[in-house]
């Protein structure tokens, strides 16, 4: 299609998602992701609306690749440009865009995945990553097959790197595919069946997470976020609560959906959960910059909802938990364009929130081991990525944070 099409196609695609029974949320979520898309590409220059910008406009415009979604909230915010070009070539849409069933196990070396998954039950990650990791194994090995190798002893040291060059992936992706094969080639190393280990064929993975590092908000523009929030509705009152604990508290999206009044210490202001990325348990104090939004909100904003359990409630019937973090995502961008921050180049969703209070934390010269007590991450390592850094600060980090 094109682009001077897209505006028509996507009225056509809202009447009949309106005939289906969506709800008039679906719909507008729809149409906002649609109305970025097109704006996106007449702001490009595009004239042909094809699948590949589509992922262009997916990986500059919220960071992961549309290809590969991770997440919940990757899922959701991808689907409208799914049943786009769908309804665009079909008249229709599928009404699920679910990931297909588990990567085939390759017969050949159906025994060494056997060998690894339970190499991995043995360890303390959680099913996520399992699978994301027996994923990758099971993809890595049939294309070993395609490749004439049926034993560890067939492999050689080239084909990794060929494997990870065959793929058209976003960069962090890329890394996260490094890392997994370096791990199994450790374990393949550690077992004996083979002679070269991970750290052989991949000795340094590098992070160029330039985005991240820029995607981050000063205190004046977090002050300012705050400020242009109406606390005087119920869903001003919401969004407030949810933005308050990005800023002050660094949850994830995630965690802040799935909190419940059972995780709110309110006697001892605390909040104390099980943190869905690592599994671990997370207490952090229950400031009263959080508290009072939280206090407000749930006194007078929220709605009777299905979920009695949960903290925050959809803002629209019918009243339910929140299932996808998509939500909280628009919560952020909608506020930081009534705020009138100027948010290009930078991502400007719950993260960027996470980001900038680990940053505003290190130029207040709090200790990294206290911001990745806080943030929740179980080595400082994973916290440095986190940090916008300047010229000051940068070597108090390569002092403090042990070398690899």
């Amino acid at each position: 299609m094109e682009t001077n099409e897209l505006s028509n196609i996507a009225e056509a695609l809202y009447q009949k998602m309106e005939k289906d029974g969506y709800s008039t949320t679906v719909i507008s979520n729809t149409r906002w992701i649609l109305s970025h898309f097109e704006n996106h590409c007449k702001k490009n220059g595009i004239q042909d609306v094809t699948v590949p910008v589509a992922a262009r406009f997916v990986e500059e415009s919220f960071g992961f690749d549309y290809y590969n979604t991770t997440a919940p909230m990757q899922t959701v915010l991808r689907r409208p440009l799914l049943i786009l070009f769908e309804f665009e070539e079909n008249g229709v849409y599928c009404k699920t865009h679910q990931r297909g069933s588990t990567t085939e196990i390759p017969v050949s070396f159906s025994y060494l995945y056997t060998e690894y998954r339970d190499h991995l039950d043995k360890g303390s990650l959680c099913l996520k990553s399992k699978k994301r990791k027996l994923w990758i194994f099971s993809n890595y090995f049939g294309y070993l097959e395609q490749k004439g190798r049926f034993a560890p002893s067939d492999i050689c040291f080239e084909d990794a790197h060929d494997y990870i060059n065959s793929l058209d992936y976003a960069p962090a992706t890329i890394r996260i595919q490094k890392t997994t094969l370096r791990e199994i080639y450790n374990w393949m190393y550690g077992k004996g069946y083979t002679r070269i280990s991970g750290h052989q064929i991949f000795p340094v993975i590098r992070k160029n997470d330039r985005a991240k590092l820029l995607s981050c908000f000063s205190r004046e523009e977090i002050s300012q976020l705050l400020s242009c929030i109406d606390t005087s509705t119920s869903s001003g009152k919401c969004i407030y609560a949810v933005i308050c604990i990005f800023t002050y508290l660094g949850m994830r999206a995630g965690d802040v959906i799935a909190l419940k009044f059972s995780d709110i210490d309110w006697k001892n202001n605390a909040i104390s959960y099980v943190q869905s990325k690592t599994g671990g348990r997370q207490t952090l104090p229950l400031i009263d910059e959080v508290k009072f939004p939280l206090l407000d909100y749930i006194k007078n904003g929220r709605p009777d909802s299905e979920d009695p359990d949960y903290v925050f409630s959809t803002m629209y019937a019918p009243y339910t938990r929140y299932h996808h973090t998509a939500s909280l995502y628009r919560m952020v961008q909608r506020s930081m364009e009534v705020a009138g921050i100027n948010y290009e180049g930078r991502h400007h969703g719950p993260h960027s929130l996470r980001h900038s209070l680990a940053s505003n934390m290190l130029s207040e010269n709090v200790p990294i081991s206290a911001i990745s007590t806080i943030l929740g991450h179980a080595s400082t390592k994973t916290t440095e990525i986190y940090l916008t850094v300047d010229e000051t600060n940068l070597k108090e980090i390569s002092l403090e944070v042990p070398n690899a």
